[in-house]
């Protein structure tokens, strides 16, 4: 049987989780920073997800934000170079965090390795 303060402790706990869900919900509705300037600059070529359509796949995601700065300024392959008037270097970081994000924690560079 429960004491008046265990009923009472388990009572407040269902309070704040029911006050606090709606925030927590809230947060994860909200698109990513990354997702603007990649579906402005990328989406076209890469795809809604990154994950290609005309052009190389891009999830998952394993570069670093430095390899990704170089790629999208100098181009490569069929990839034209990007200015800095059409995406900033803060925009290019924020897509490498949006596709980092859209990559399975397993497939991700900083994951430990399969057993």
């Amino acid at each position: 049987m429960m004491t008046s303060n265990a009923r009472r402790v388990m009572w407040l706990v269902a309070v704040a989780c029911c006050a606090l869900s709606p925030l927590i919900v809230a947060k994860t509705d909200e698109p990513h920073s990354g997702q603007a300037p990649y579906d402005r600059t990328c989406k076209v070529c890469h795809g809604a997800e990154g994950k290609g359509s005309g052009a190389p796949a891009l999830v998952p995601f394993a570069m670093d934000v430095e390899e990704l700065l170089i790629r999208v300024r100098e181009g490569g392959g069929e990839m034209p170079p990007i200015s800095e008037n059409r995406v900033s270097d803060d925009e290019v970081k924020q897509i490498a965090a949006y596709l980092a994000s859209l990559t399975p924690p397993a497939d991700r560079a900083d994951a430990p390795p399969a057993r």
